[in-house]
Formats: structure tokens, C-alpha cells, sequence
């Protein structure tokens, strides 16, 4: 059960500390990403050079690896990155998006989960990552979260990683540990780039808590009950864009707290 003191303890570390995060990212949803990331109290930065990477890498907190929009100039950037990332004891957070969906992304994935401390996706990109016969339509899941349960314990035992399936109720898996919540609110699947971005948060996290599990599970339920919080105020996916960014920026407290004092 995720804890008050622990969200509020690590979000303060995160705001004092304003670790830098690398994000390399796809094209479609870097705005919205370095804005939650601003927004949280992290420094984003973003590149698309691999001559730039390994700088990047030794000034960086953590580095978010997102494969949404990927080319072979990409991908040979994201493997380096990850690589100098694990050789300079830097955590790696990787979002598989649309494993499944073609043989390049799937591939990609797999190799790149080998570098990952902690990978973020839904059930069907997570599954893919250990099954061959898993198909994804675009990047929506067509799985529930739970039926991803067995494939994040596979990764979970290979890569000594942490697993985080998304979906109506979140699924955190490490190797000897596992916990659930099920914050949040719908209108997070409609607006783009919203599990980018919290992979993006994550990585911030991580930053500030070498326990990935505890930071995994700190971060989902921080930004899902910050959803939950914006919701209050927005009915329609642009408005509540705003809020929740808003939300993050300057989170409700005393909402928080009640929402974990409630056994979901």
C-alpha cells in the first residue's frame, strides 16, 4: 500500500533535487512530456544526436527511452544511450510503445529491455516483450492489464528489472515484490501522450529513489491520483490537459491524503 508520507518525502526530494532527465523520445508527444516534466519540478531535456548522448548521459538523473516514433537513426541512438547509461550507473526507463505491432518495434524492445531498470507499457507491449504470437493495435492494448501479470514476472526475473503494466488498474512487479493501484480517471485515454509522459515521471522519480520499485509505485500513484485530482475541475480531454498539468505544478494535498486513506 502506497504510503502519504513516502509520496510527499520523495516528491519534496524530487522538486529540491530537480534532477535532469534525458528523454529520448518520440516526435509526437515531447511537448507535453517536457511540460509535465517542468511542471513536476524535473528538468527535461530531449536530443536526437547521438554525438550529444553521452554528455547528456553524465549530466542526467535518469533516462527516459521512449520508441513511439523510431528509425534505425534512432534506434542506434537509444542503444548507445542505454548502454553508457548502465555503464555510468544511471537508471533507464523504457516506454516499448507499439511492441507487437511491427517486427522492427518488437525487436527493438526486446533488445533495448535488456539495458532497462524499469519498463513502463501496456499489457499487450508488455507481453510481446516475452511472447511472439502477441499482436498490438497501434498503441492501444488490447489485453486488460492483469493478463500481463506473468509476462512482467518473466522480465521481471530476467533483466532483474521492474515491470509497471498500465491500464485500469496499474500492475508494479519486481523480482521478489509486487503491488497494485487503481487510481486515476478515463479521460487520461483521451488525451495523447499521457503514458508517455508518465514514464517521463518515473524517470524523475528514479532519479531520486535508487529503490525502483518504491519509485515506480511512488510515481504511478502520485500521477494518477493528480489525474484524479484534475478531473474534478475538467470534463473534456483539453481542459483537463490543462488541469492536470496544473495539478502536478501545485498538487492538492489534503486530496491526496484522503484518496490514500481509502483502500482501493
Amino acid at each position: 500500500m502506497i504510503d502519504y508520507a513516502d509520496i510527499y518525502r520523495l516528491h519534496q526530494k524530487l522538486v529540491n533535487t530537480k534532477p535532469v532527465v534525458l528523454n529520448l523520445t518520440n516526435s509526437v508527444t515531447q511537448d507535453f512530456m517536457a511540460n509535465v516534466l517542468l511542471a513536476l519540478g524535473a528538468a527535461p531535456i530531449m536530443s536526437s544526436s547521438i554525438d550529444e548522448v553521452a554528455e547528456l548521459v553524465s549530466i542526467s538523473g535518469a533516462i527516459n527511452i521512449n520508441i513511439g516514433t523510431l528509425d534505425n537513426q534512432f534506434i542506434n541512438i537509444a542503444k548507445y544511450a542505454t548502454k553508457d547509461a548502465n555503464a555510468k550507473n544511471k537508471p533507464v526507463i523504457l516506454d516499448p510503445v507499439g511492441a507487437g505491432a511491427s517486427q522492427i518495434r518488437t525487436n527493438s524492445a526486446v533488445e533495448l529491455s535488456q539495458y532497462a531498470n524499469i519498463i513502463r507499457g501496456n499489457s499487450s507491449e508488455i507481453m510481446a516483450l516475452v511472447r511472439n504470437d502477441v499482436v498490438t493495435h497501434g498503441v492501444e492494448s488490447s489485453r486488460q492489464s492483469q493478463d500481463a501479470i506473468e509476462s512482467a514476472k518473466s522480465l521481471a526475473n530476467k533483466y532483474k528489472s521492474i515491470i509497471a503494466i498500465s491500464g485500469e488498474t496499474d500492475y508494479i512487479i519486481g523480482v521478489d515484490q509486487a503491488s497494485e493501484s487503481s487510481y486515476g480517471t478515463e479521460l487520461m485515454t483521451k488525451v495523447s501522450g499521457m503514458g508517455c509522459a508518465l514514464g517521463a515521471v518515473i524517470a524523475a522519480f528514479a532519479a531520486v529513489e535508487k529503490d525502483y520499485f518504491l519509485a515506480t509505485n511512488i510515481a504511478i500513484a502520485f500521477y494518477t491520483l493528480v489525474a484524479e485530482d484534475a478531473r474534478r475541475r475538467a470534463d473534456k480531454p483539453a481542459k483537463f490537459r490543462t488541469e492536470f498539468i496544473d495539478s502536478l505544478f501545485a498538487p492538492d494535498w489534503d486530496f491526496i491524503n484522503d484518496k490514500l486513506g481509502k483502500v482501493k
